[in-house]
């Protein structure tokens, strides 16, 4: 897969999951940013001075997971950044609604594959994994508090699904009681097949449609 003359799995970021995680990456939109700019995925701005002088793009990969430990849906994000020479200037990663940087002292790669972490049940993409320790639910979302936002999606993907009360209590005690876990603390290398890469567009599409996949599941309808 290309974008702008980018060979976007050449720069694919390398991603580990708790050997105990119930969820796995469904599809990978891609898009390449060639100016600083909004993100068509994610709440930010792109500010390219703020990586280095000579970064001229980023390829932003959105993650579609099926659940987060506490809500139906998930959209989770990585971002490398690039020089004109094809080289990584910089790299970020989504956490909780924000971005973080992950170039850091710790962060290792294979070739110009970043490795990255994904924190159990939520999915909040870190080259380190202790970093998880700083989000205060890190342990307790994936039992006590797991499932408790039931459907939780952007408007944008819900227009044509109408929960009531009653139906979204249904989807988070059914997250609850399907996907409830103790992570193990050990992360084990992910695979993500070449056709699960798409542009962010297809599949932004398609989300609708996965969320209807399990609301069928779930509720019979």
């Amino acid at each position: 897969m290309t974008s702008y003359g980018i060979n976007i799995r050449r720069y694919s970021p390398v991603i580990f999951m708790d050997s105990r995680e119930p969820f796995s990456i469904r599809k990978v939109g891609v898009y390449v940013y060639t100016e600083p700019g909004r993100s068509l995925s994610f709440a930010r701005r792109f500010d390219f001075a703020n990586i280095s002088a000579d970064t001229t793009c980023v390829i932003e990969y959105a993650y579609y997971l099926d659940y987060d430990i506490q809500h139906l849906y998930d959209l989770e994000h990585i971002w490398i950044y690039l020089s004109d020479a094809g080289d990584i200037t910089g790299a970020e990663g989504s956490f909780h609604g924000r971005f973080l940087n992950a170039m850091l002292e710790q962060t290792k790669f294979r070739g110009d594959h970043i490795l990255m972490y994904s924190q159990p049940g939520k999915h909040a993409m870190m080259a380190d994994p202790s970093l998880f320790w700083l989000y205060p639910e890190f342990l307790s979302a994936c039992r006590r508090l797991s499932g408790i936002h039931g459907l939780d999606c952007p408007p944008q993907y819900r227009r044509n699904i109408h929960l009531t009360e009653e139906e979204n209590r249904k989807v988070a005690a059914w997250i609850r009681e399907h996907y409830a876990f103790t992570p193990s603390l050990s992360y084990e290398e992910t695979d993500i097949r070449s056709d699960d890469y798409l542009a962010i567009e297809e599949l932004e599409s398609r989300i609708p449609d996965y969320l209807q996949e399990q609301l069928s599941v779930i509720l019979g309808k």
